[in-house]
């Protein structure tokens, strides 16, 4: 849709808005191969005054991942407020379904 408004050259305004969260929100930090570096990473959040949860998932490979997230929370505004924290830490976030 915003190629196409491009292209056709109108505004993409609307079609280039981030979609509003109607459900919880998280922050994903990161998704890590070793226990031994989730800790590490869950250490330095704790750290930084910021709750973390992990979840493991399969990889196409056939391995996992331990993805480490902040939240949930209630909107997208506070989640926004908890990846502003992880920039003053040195990390970076991106807004994920909870």
């Amino acid at each position: 849709v915003r190629a196409r408004a491009i292209l056709e050259g109108k505004a993409p305004a609307a079609a280039s808005a981030p979609a509003k969260s109607s459900g919880k929100v998280a922050v994903q930090v990161a998704a890590l191969a070793t226990d031994e570096k989730v800790r590490e990473l869950q250490k330095k959040l704790q750290g930084a005054g910021l709750k973390s949860y992990t979840q493991k998932v399969a990889t196409q490979s056939g391995g996992h991942v331990i993805r480490v997230r902040l939240g949930p929370f209630a909107n997208d505004a506070e989640a926004e407020k908890a990846r502003a924290k992880l920039g003053k830490i040195g990390l970076s976030g991106k807004l994920v379904p909870a």
